[in-house]
Protein backbone atom coordinates (compact mmCIF):
# COMPACT_ATOMS: atom_id res chain seq x y z
CA UNK A 1 0.00 0.00 0.00
CA UNK A 2 2.78 2.14 0.84
CA UNK A 3 4.49 1.60 -2.70
CA UNK A 4 1.34 2.60 -4.33
CA UNK A 5 0.73 5.92 -2.47
CA UNK A 6 4.84 6.56 -3.39
CA UNK A 7 4.10 5.22 -6.86
CA UNK A 8 0.95 7.69 -7.40
CA UNK A 9 3.12 11.12 -5.97
CA UNK A 10 5.81 9.97 -8.17
CA UNK A 11 3.11 10.11 -11.26
CA UNK A 12 1.50 13.12 -9.46
CA UNK A 13 4.71 15.40 -9.41
CA UNK A 14 5.49 14.02 -13.05
CA UNK A 15 2.90 15.14 -14.50
CA UNK A 16 3.34 18.63 -12.69
CA UNK A 17 6.76 18.86 -13.86
CA UNK A 18 5.96 18.03 -17.65
CA UNK A 19 3.05 20.49 -17.36
CA UNK A 20 4.98 23.16 -15.76
CA UNK A 21 7.58 23.05 -18.37
CA UNK A 22 5.01 22.64 -21.32
CA UNK A 23 3.95 26.07 -20.04
CA UNK A 24 7.13 27.73 -20.27
CA UNK A 25 8.29 26.26 -23.57
CA UNK A 26 4.80 27.67 -24.90
CA UNK A 27 5.58 31.25 -23.17
CA UNK A 28 8.97 31.04 -24.75
CA UNK A 29 7.68 30.19 -27.88
CA UNK A 30 4.60 33.23 -27.52
CA UNK A 31 7.47 35.43 -26.88
CA UNK A 32 9.72 34.42 -29.53
CA UNK A 33 6.62 34.84 -31.94
CA UNK A 34 5.72 38.23 -30.73
CA UNK A 35 9.82 39.13 -31.31
CA UNK A 36 9.49 37.82 -34.93
CA UNK A 37 6.51 40.07 -35.37
CA UNK A 38 7.52 43.07 -33.98
CA UNK A 39 10.81 42.74 -36.44
CA UNK A 40 8.14 41.89 -39.60
CA UNK A 41 6.33 45.46 -38.67
CA UNK A 42 9.57 47.41 -38.83
CA UNK A 43 10.11 45.50 -41.75
CA UNK A 44 7.43 45.78 -43.86
CA UNK A 45 5.50 49.37 -41.93
CA UNK A 46 9.01 51.42 -42.62
CA UNK A 47 11.76 52.47 -40.49
CA UNK A 48 10.19 54.85 -38.73
CA UNK A 49 7.81 52.28 -36.96
CA UNK A 50 8.52 52.20 -33.01
CA UNK A 51 8.89 48.81 -31.46
CA UNK A 52 6.88 47.25 -28.81
CA UNK A 53 9.14 44.55 -26.83
CA UNK A 54 7.23 41.43 -25.12
CA UNK A 55 8.37 41.13 -21.50
CA UNK A 56 10.93 38.55 -20.65
CA UNK A 57 11.16 36.56 -17.49
CA UNK A 58 14.65 36.95 -15.28
CA UNK A 59 16.08 33.76 -16.58
CA UNK A 60 15.70 33.88 -20.38
CA UNK A 61 19.16 34.92 -21.18
CA UNK A 62 18.45 33.41 -24.69
CA UNK A 63 15.59 35.30 -25.79
CA UNK A 64 16.90 38.53 -24.00
CA UNK A 65 20.23 38.18 -26.17
CA UNK A 66 18.04 37.40 -29.05
CA UNK A 67 16.14 40.73 -28.63
CA UNK A 68 19.52 42.81 -27.92
CA UNK A 69 20.74 41.70 -31.05
CA UNK A 70 17.41 42.60 -32.82
CA UNK A 71 17.39 45.71 -31.54
CA UNK A 72 20.99 46.44 -32.86
CA UNK A 73 19.62 45.25 -36.36
CA UNK A 74 16.81 47.41 -36.21
CA UNK A 75 18.70 50.48 -35.22
CA UNK A 76 21.26 49.74 -37.81
CA UNK A 77 18.59 49.19 -40.52
CA UNK A 78 16.44 52.54 -39.86
CA UNK A 79 19.93 54.17 -40.22
CA UNK A 80 20.37 52.67 -43.49
CA UNK A 81 17.09 53.09 -44.88
CA UNK A 82 17.37 57.08 -43.71
CA UNK A 83 20.74 57.75 -45.22
CA UNK A 84 19.35 55.74 -48.61
CA UNK A 85 16.24 57.94 -48.50
CA UNK A 86 18.56 60.97 -48.34
CA UNK A 87 20.30 59.96 -51.30
CA UNK A 88 17.73 59.47 -53.19
CA UNK A 89 16.43 62.47 -52.22
CA UNK A 90 19.49 64.59 -52.85
CA UNK A 91 19.66 62.71 -56.18
CA UNK A 92 16.27 63.39 -57.49
CA UNK A 93 16.84 67.27 -56.62
CA UNK A 94 19.82 67.17 -58.80
CA UNK A 95 18.48 65.72 -61.81
CA UNK A 96 15.18 67.42 -61.50
CA UNK A 97 17.31 70.77 -62.22
CA UNK A 98 19.48 69.77 -64.80
CA UNK A 99 19.07 71.35 -67.86
CA UNK A 100 19.89 68.65 -69.89
CA UNK A 101 17.60 65.49 -70.62
CA UNK A 102 18.66 62.46 -68.46
CA UNK A 103 17.12 58.90 -69.35
CA UNK A 104 17.93 56.02 -66.68
CA UNK A 105 17.37 52.53 -68.04
CA UNK A 106 18.10 48.61 -67.02
CA UNK A 107 19.78 46.25 -68.21
CA UNK A 108 17.41 44.99 -70.59
CA UNK A 109 17.08 48.49 -72.18
CA UNK A 110 13.65 49.05 -69.98
CA UNK A 111 13.18 53.40 -69.02
CA UNK A 112 13.46 52.97 -64.97
CA UNK A 113 13.43 57.31 -65.03
CA UNK A 114 13.44 60.05 -66.63
CA UNK A 115 13.73 64.22 -65.56
CA UNK A 116 12.04 66.70 -66.56
CA UNK A 117 14.55 67.79 -69.25
CA UNK A 118 13.85 64.91 -71.05
CA UNK A 119 10.05 65.56 -70.74
CA UNK A 120 9.98 68.95 -72.35
CA UNK A 121 12.43 67.88 -75.12
CA UNK A 122 10.04 65.89 -76.56
CA UNK A 123 6.85 66.74 -75.01
CA UNK A 124 6.18 63.80 -73.28
CA UNK A 125 5.07 63.31 -69.84
CA UNK A 126 6.90 60.29 -67.25
CA UNK A 127 4.12 57.92 -67.62
CA UNK A 128 4.67 57.71 -71.02
CA UNK A 129 8.25 56.70 -70.71
CA UNK A 130 8.65 54.77 -67.29
CA UNK A 131 8.58 50.83 -67.77
CA UNK A 132 8.63 51.09 -71.63
CA UNK A 133 11.99 49.94 -73.60
CA UNK A 134 13.80 52.58 -75.08
CA UNK A 135 13.75 51.99 -78.38
CA UNK A 136 9.85 52.72 -78.41
CA UNK A 137 10.55 56.71 -77.65
CA UNK A 138 10.39 59.30 -79.34
CA UNK A 139 13.86 60.08 -79.95
CA UNK A 140 15.28 59.04 -83.64
CA UNK A 141 16.97 55.86 -84.16
CA UNK A 142 21.01 57.01 -84.07
CA UNK A 143 20.09 57.64 -80.28
CA UNK A 144 18.52 53.75 -79.94
CA UNK A 145 21.81 52.39 -81.39
CA UNK A 146 23.68 54.23 -78.99
CA UNK A 147 21.98 53.03 -76.24
CA UNK A 148 22.23 49.52 -77.49
CA UNK A 149 25.87 49.37 -78.12
CA UNK A 150 26.77 51.28 -74.77
CA UNK A 151 24.27 48.12 -72.98
CA UNK A 152 26.14 45.30 -75.43
CA UNK A 153 30.05 46.76 -74.96
CA UNK A 154 29.62 48.04 -71.90
CA UNK A 155 31.40 51.23 -73.09
CA UNK A 156 30.52 54.80 -73.37
CA UNK A 157 29.08 56.10 -76.70
CA UNK A 158 28.96 59.70 -77.59
CA UNK A 159 27.45 61.32 -80.52
CA UNK A 160 25.48 64.66 -81.95
CA UNK A 161 22.01 64.06 -83.53
CA UNK A 162 19.60 65.79 -85.17
CA UNK A 163 15.84 65.88 -83.99
CA UNK A 164 12.67 66.96 -85.85
CA UNK A 165 9.93 65.92 -83.62
CA UNK A 166 8.44 67.69 -82.31
CA UNK A 167 10.92 70.37 -83.39
CA UNK A 168 13.72 70.78 -85.17
CA UNK A 169 16.85 70.36 -82.59
CA UNK A 170 20.24 69.29 -82.47
CA UNK A 171 21.61 67.06 -79.54
CA UNK A 172 24.85 65.60 -78.12
CA UNK A 173 24.17 62.35 -76.97
CA UNK A 174 26.16 60.72 -74.10
CA UNK A 175 25.50 57.25 -73.27
CA UNK A 176 27.21 56.18 -69.94
CA UNK A 177 27.09 52.14 -68.74
CA UNK A 178 26.53 51.33 -65.83
CA UNK A 179 28.69 48.57 -64.07
CA UNK A 180 28.34 45.61 -61.66
CA UNK A 181 31.50 45.52 -59.05
CA UNK A 182 31.95 42.42 -61.10
CA UNK A 183 32.18 44.43 -64.51
CA UNK A 184 29.09 43.47 -65.79
CA UNK A 185 26.56 45.78 -67.62
CA UNK A 186 23.46 46.36 -64.88
CA UNK A 187 22.38 49.32 -66.66
CA UNK A 188 22.75 52.61 -68.45
CA UNK A 189 22.30 56.73 -68.40
CA UNK A 190 21.34 58.37 -71.30
CA UNK A 191 22.26 62.44 -71.40
CA UNK A 192 20.93 64.77 -74.17
CA UNK A 193 22.39 68.16 -73.97
CA UNK A 194 20.41 70.52 -76.34
CA UNK A 195 23.22 72.55 -78.64
CA UNK A 196 20.65 73.76 -81.16
CA UNK A 197 21.63 77.59 -79.78
CA UNK A 198 25.19 76.78 -80.26
CA UNK A 199 25.61 75.53 -83.01
CA UNK A 200 23.01 78.34 -84.52
CA UNK A 201 25.31 81.08 -83.34
CA UNK A 202 27.97 79.04 -84.95
CA UNK A 203 26.58 79.07 -87.76
CA UNK A 204 25.93 83.02 -87.78
CA UNK A 205 29.40 83.97 -87.16
CA UNK A 206 30.74 81.50 -89.44
CA UNK A 207 27.97 83.38 -91.80
CA UNK A 208 29.07 86.65 -90.40
CA UNK A 209 32.88 86.42 -91.06
CA UNK A 210 32.39 85.23 -94.85
CA UNK A 211 30.05 87.94 -95.12
CA UNK A 212 32.83 90.40 -94.06
CA UNK A 213 35.28 89.15 -95.79
CA UNK A 214 33.25 89.40 -99.15
CA UNK A 215 31.90 92.63 -98.60
CA UNK A 216 35.35 93.95 -98.05
CA UNK A 217 37.09 92.00 -101.25
CA UNK A 218 34.73 93.77 -103.52
CA UNK A 219 35.41 97.45 -102.95
CA UNK A 220 39.50 96.51 -102.18
CA UNK A 221 39.52 94.83 -105.07
CA UNK A 222 37.58 97.56 -107.51
CA UNK A 223 40.24 100.30 -105.43
CA UNK A 224 43.65 97.68 -106.50
CA UNK A 225 42.54 97.64 -109.87
CA UNK A 226 41.89 101.45 -110.29
CA UNK A 227 44.79 102.07 -108.61
CA UNK A 228 46.98 99.61 -111.15
CA UNK A 229 45.17 101.37 -114.65
CA UNK A 230 46.02 104.40 -113.06
CA UNK A 231 49.72 103.51 -112.91
CA UNK A 232 49.73 101.41 -116.38
CA UNK A 233 49.14 105.77 -118.29
CA UNK A 234 45.69 106.29 -117.25
CA UNK A 235 47.06 109.04 -115.14
CA UNK A 236 48.00 110.76 -118.71
CA UNK A 237 44.58 111.55 -119.84
CA UNK A 238 42.51 113.83 -117.34
CA UNK A 239 39.28 112.96 -118.06
CA UNK A 240 39.65 108.72 -117.55
CA UNK A 241 41.57 109.61 -114.45
CA UNK A 242 39.58 111.56 -112.89
CA UNK A 243 36.59 108.79 -113.54
CA UNK A 244 38.65 106.81 -111.67
CA UNK A 245 39.69 108.63 -108.61
CA UNK A 246 35.74 109.28 -108.49
CA UNK A 247 35.22 105.38 -108.07
CA UNK A 248 37.82 104.94 -106.40
CA UNK A 249 36.83 107.31 -103.58
CA UNK A 250 33.15 105.91 -103.94
CA UNK A 251 35.27 102.26 -102.77
CA UNK A 252 36.87 104.11 -99.88
CA UNK A 253 33.65 105.70 -98.95
CA UNK A 254 31.65 102.40 -98.93
CA UNK A 255 34.15 100.63 -96.72
CA UNK A 256 34.32 103.85 -94.77
CA UNK A 257 30.47 102.84 -94.11
CA UNK A 258 30.79 99.57 -93.71
CA UNK A 259 33.54 99.43 -90.75
CA UNK A 260 31.08 102.55 -89.15
CA UNK A 261 28.16 99.45 -89.59
CA UNK A 262 29.95 97.15 -88.06
CA UNK A 263 31.18 98.95 -85.41
CA UNK A 264 27.90 101.08 -84.57
CA UNK A 265 26.59 97.22 -84.58
CA UNK A 266 28.79 95.84 -82.41
CA UNK A 267 28.69 98.33 -79.82
CA UNK A 268 24.84 98.42 -79.87
CA UNK A 269 24.96 94.06 -79.37
CA UNK A 270 27.42 94.44 -76.45
CA UNK A 271 25.24 97.30 -74.81
CA UNK A 272 28.00 99.92 -74.66
CA UNK A 273 25.94 102.82 -76.26
CA UNK A 274 24.29 104.35 -73.51
CA UNK A 275 21.23 105.72 -74.42
CA UNK A 276 20.10 109.65 -73.87
CA UNK A 277 16.45 109.33 -73.48
CA UNK A 278 14.55 112.51 -73.89
CA UNK A 279 11.15 113.45 -74.95
CA UNK A 280 11.26 113.72 -78.40
CA UNK A 281 8.82 115.15 -81.12
CA UNK A 282 8.32 112.77 -84.16
CA UNK A 283 6.89 115.95 -86.17
CA UNK A 284 10.16 117.28 -85.80
CA UNK A 285 11.74 113.67 -86.55
CA UNK A 286 10.04 113.22 -89.41
CA UNK A 287 10.66 116.70 -90.80
CA UNK A 288 13.96 116.19 -90.08
CA UNK A 289 14.64 112.86 -91.78
CA UNK A 290 12.77 114.16 -94.76
CA UNK A 291 15.00 116.81 -95.18
CA UNK A 292 18.20 114.64 -95.35
CA UNK A 293 16.17 112.73 -98.04
CA UNK A 294 15.24 115.61 -100.36
CA UNK A 295 17.95 115.64 -102.65
CA UNK A 296 18.09 111.98 -103.21
CA UNK A 297 14.22 111.50 -103.29
CA UNK A 298 13.86 114.45 -105.97
CA UNK A 299 16.88 113.04 -107.94
CA UNK A 300 14.86 109.24 -107.93
CA UNK A 301 11.48 110.98 -108.74
CA UNK A 302 10.03 109.57 -105.26
CA UNK A 303 7.77 111.21 -102.86
CA UNK A 304 8.30 111.29 -99.01
CA UNK A 305 5.38 112.33 -96.88
CA UNK A 306 4.26 112.07 -93.35
CA UNK A 307 1.06 111.68 -91.79
CA UNK A 308 0.48 112.40 -87.70
CA UNK A 309 -3.27 111.82 -86.26
CA UNK A 310 -2.85 114.81 -83.51
CA UNK A 311 -0.67 118.09 -83.74
CA UNK A 312 2.26 116.70 -81.33
CA UNK A 313 3.18 113.53 -81.29
CA UNK A 314 6.27 113.07 -78.82
CA UNK A 315 8.03 109.93 -77.49
CA UNK A 316 10.45 108.47 -75.08
CA UNK A 317 13.82 107.84 -76.65
CA UNK A 318 17.52 108.73 -77.78
CA UNK A 319 16.63 111.38 -80.13
CA UNK A 320 19.91 110.69 -82.75
CA UNK A 321 19.66 106.83 -82.37
CA UNK A 322 16.00 107.53 -83.31
CA UNK A 323 16.98 109.07 -86.34
CA UNK A 324 19.51 106.51 -87.10
CA UNK A 325 16.66 103.94 -87.06
CA UNK A 326 14.50 106.23 -89.05
CA UNK A 327 17.21 107.41 -91.32
CA UNK A 328 17.86 103.66 -91.87
CA UNK A 329 14.51 102.54 -93.08
CA UNK A 330 13.78 105.35 -95.25
CA UNK A 331 17.18 104.71 -97.18
CA UNK A 332 15.89 101.22 -97.40
CA UNK A 333 12.42 101.87 -98.78
CA UNK A 334 14.12 104.43 -101.32
CA UNK A 335 16.33 101.79 -102.77
CA UNK A 336 13.57 99.96 -103.92
CA UNK A 337 10.47 102.62 -104.78
CA UNK A 338 10.40 103.08 -108.47
CA UNK A 339 10.02 106.39 -109.90
CA UNK A 340 6.62 108.03 -108.92
CA UNK A 341 6.42 106.05 -106.11
CA UNK A 342 5.80 107.19 -102.36
CA UNK A 343 7.66 106.91 -98.85
CA UNK A 344 5.19 107.50 -95.79
CA UNK A 345 6.00 107.98 -92.35
CA UNK A 346 3.61 108.09 -90.07
CA UNK A 347 2.34 106.77 -86.20
CA UNK A 348 -0.17 106.04 -83.63
CA UNK A 349 -0.87 105.26 -80.33
CA UNK A 350 -1.71 101.74 -79.30
CA UNK A 351 -2.07 101.62 -75.60
CA UNK A 352 0.80 103.00 -73.99
CA UNK A 353 3.08 102.62 -76.86
CA UNK A 354 3.57 104.64 -80.24
CA UNK A 355 3.79 102.81 -82.81
CA UNK A 356 5.94 104.17 -85.85
CA UNK A 357 5.50 103.37 -89.55
CA UNK A 358 7.55 103.51 -92.54
CA UNK A 359 5.78 102.41 -95.50
CA UNK A 360 6.50 102.55 -99.23
CA UNK A 361 5.15 101.59 -102.90
CA UNK A 362 7.80 99.44 -104.00
CA UNK A 363 8.35 95.94 -104.81
CA UNK A 364 7.89 94.28 -101.68
CA UNK A 365 9.40 91.66 -100.32
CA UNK A 366 9.12 87.60 -100.64
CA UNK A 367 7.26 85.78 -98.37
CA UNK A 368 10.22 83.77 -97.65
CA UNK A 369 12.12 86.24 -97.31
CA UNK A 370 10.25 88.61 -94.26
CA UNK A 371 11.79 86.71 -91.68
CA UNK A 372 15.31 87.03 -92.43
CA UNK A 373 15.50 90.69 -93.55
CA UNK A 374 16.40 91.86 -90.22
CA UNK A 375 19.69 89.38 -90.41
CA UNK A 376 23.14 91.23 -91.04
CA UNK A 377 24.20 91.57 -94.47
CA UNK A 378 20.62 89.06 -95.56
CA UNK A 379 19.82 91.17 -98.31
CA UNK A 380 16.47 90.53 -101.11
CA UNK A 381 17.77 92.18 -104.13
CA UNK A 382 21.88 91.43 -103.89
CA UNK A 383 22.51 93.98 -106.71
CA UNK A 384 20.57 96.55 -106.15
CA UNK A 385 21.49 97.25 -102.38
CA UNK A 386 25.21 97.02 -103.16
CA UNK A 387 24.61 99.02 -106.31
CA UNK A 388 23.03 101.83 -103.69
CA UNK A 389 25.82 101.98 -101.43
CA UNK A 390 24.20 99.51 -99.24
CA UNK A 391 26.19 97.63 -96.36
CA UNK A 392 23.88 95.08 -95.72
CA UNK A 393 23.65 95.60 -91.97
CA UNK A 394 21.24 98.73 -92.02
CA UNK A 395 18.08 96.65 -90.83
CA UNK A 396 20.00 94.95 -88.72
CA UNK A 397 20.74 97.84 -86.56
CA UNK A 398 17.63 99.18 -86.68
CA UNK A 399 16.22 95.70 -84.64
CA UNK A 400 18.90 96.20 -81.92
CA UNK A 401 18.52 100.10 -81.46
CA UNK A 402 15.06 99.49 -81.04
CA UNK A 403 15.22 96.70 -78.95
CA UNK A 404 17.97 98.75 -76.46
CA UNK A 405 14.51 100.80 -76.18
CA UNK A 406 12.46 97.90 -74.92
CA UNK A 407 10.69 97.73 -78.19
CA UNK A 408 9.69 95.55 -80.59
CA UNK A 409 10.53 96.03 -84.91
CA UNK A 410 9.06 94.20 -87.50
CA UNK A 411 7.84 94.34 -91.31
CA UNK A 412 4.31 93.64 -93.46
CA UNK A 413 4.89 93.21 -97.08
CA UNK A 414 3.32 91.39 -100.15
CA UNK A 415 5.55 90.88 -103.08
CA UNK A 416 4.62 93.55 -105.64
CA UNK A 417 2.57 95.47 -103.47
CA UNK A 418 5.63 97.83 -101.27
CA UNK A 419 6.39 97.22 -97.65
CA UNK A 420 5.98 98.72 -94.27
CA UNK A 421 8.37 98.36 -91.15
CA UNK A 422 7.28 99.41 -87.91
CA UNK A 423 8.48 99.53 -84.24
CA UNK A 424 7.14 100.92 -81.12
CA UNK A 425 8.48 103.05 -78.35
CA UNK A 426 7.10 104.57 -74.95
CA UNK A 427 4.77 107.60 -75.48
CA UNK A 428 5.50 110.60 -73.82
CA UNK A 429 3.75 111.98 -71.06
CA UNK A 430 3.93 114.78 -72.74
CA UNK A 431 1.95 113.99 -75.65
CA UNK A 432 -1.40 115.86 -76.79
CA UNK A 433 -4.03 113.94 -76.07
CA UNK A 434 -6.81 112.74 -79.27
Amino acid sequence: MVYLDFALVLTVLSLFSIIVMGLRVAQYRSMGRELIKSLEDVLYEGAHHQLEWPDLPERSSALTELRLRVQSAVVALREEREKTVQEQSKLSGILGHILSGVMMLDRAGRIVFVNPAMETLFGLPAENWIGRWHWETAYPYEVAALVDESLSLGTTQKREVTVHKPHDLTLEVHVTPILHSTGGVAGAVLLLHDVTEWRRLESMRSDFVANVSHELRTPITALKGFAETLLDGALDDPKVAREFLEIIRAEADRITRLVNDLLDLSKIEAKQVPLHMEDVSLREMFARVTQVFIADAKQEGVTIQSELPIPDVRVYADIDRLQQVLVNLVSNALQFTPRGGQITLSAEAVHDRMVVRVRDTGAGIPAQDLGRVFERFYRVDKARSRRSGGTGLGLAIVKHIVEAHGGRVGVSSEFGQGSEFFFDLPTSQETTPL
